[in-house]
């Protein structure tokens, strides 16, 4: 189980009660997509960034969160990283307005970690995973195969290698399975995904990366007003607009180094 680093589990009982919270606090709203629910409680940008390793991060400035979700990773990848932010807005925000960003890992390496099993408990909630598997699925835990899986992430719209990791911990797929049905999820065998997925009647959307460039407008207005207010630097503009592929220049702005 550590192996695929999947947590011990009163660990993730807790952290799941957590997680059912959150859902019911959104679904109140009639919130349920994880993209809908950041774009409620953060500036969301999903952008396309040529940077490997980095698939989001968040950040806090002048009382707002903006999530940054890099949209060169899979769609079924950036979701999952959309909910791991979502645990660092609710329960990290003290850290995030001390230091802006996490960018030490290692320091906050429990909170990260939580964050992760969060991520897996918001979009696969045990007992309606249980309950799909059951129905879609319904075959012995060592019986697993990768069509099977390719069944259940397309239905909770999330990775391959996410959904099967969920299915072992939950106990509905065995765990000596997972060398075997992870293969077909390795970047040599996309194409074997991706026509296994066609052949199960499924759109291969969530096995590639979207590239969608989403940048919400008050995103602008807000740097936009903060810089013109003072409480950002030249610097920190030009930082800000950079990740979104503009200058200040373009928008009328020059540094003053006087």
């Amino acid at each position: 189980m550590e192996k695929i680093n999947i947590p011990d589990e009163l660990f993730r009982l807790k952290i799941k009660e957590l997680a059912e919270e959150v859902r019911i606090k959104f679904a109140k709203k009639g919130l349920a997509d994880i993209f809908d629910i950041l774009s409620e409680t953060a500036f969301l940008i999903r952008k396309p960034l040529d940077i490997e390793g980095l698939s989001g991060f968040i950040t806090h400035l002048d009382k707002r969160f903006i999530v940054y979700l890099n949209s060169s990773f899979t769609l079924g990848h950036e979701r999952y990283t959309g909910a791991h932010e979502l645990y660092h807005i609710i329960y990290n925000e003290g850290i995030l307005k001390k230091e802006k960003i996490f960018l030490d890992k290692q320091k906050h390496k429990e909170e990260e970690t939580k964050a992760d099993v969060f991520a897996a408990e918001f979009l696969m909630p045990e007992d309606y995973v249980k309950e799909i598997f059951y129905k879609f699925v319904n075959v012995d835990k060592k019986e697993i195969k990768p069509k099977h899986i390719v069944r259940m992430h397309n239905f909770f719209k999330v990775s391959y290698k996410a959904m099967l990791k969920r299915l072992i911990q939950l106990n509905l797929c065995s765990l000596n399975k997972y060398s075997e049905l992870i293969d077909i999820a390795s970047l040599e065998n996309k194409d074997k995904l991706q026509s296994l997925t066609k052949e199960e009647g499924y759109s291969i959307n969530l096995i590639v990366p979207s590239k969608e460039n989403y940048i919400p407008k008050e995103y602008l207005i807000y740097i936009k007003a903060n810089y013109e207010n003072k409480k950002i630097s030249y610097n920190e503009l030009e930082k800000t607009l950079d990740f979104i592929g503009l200058t200040p220049e373009e928008l009328g702005y020059v540094e003053n180094k006087i």
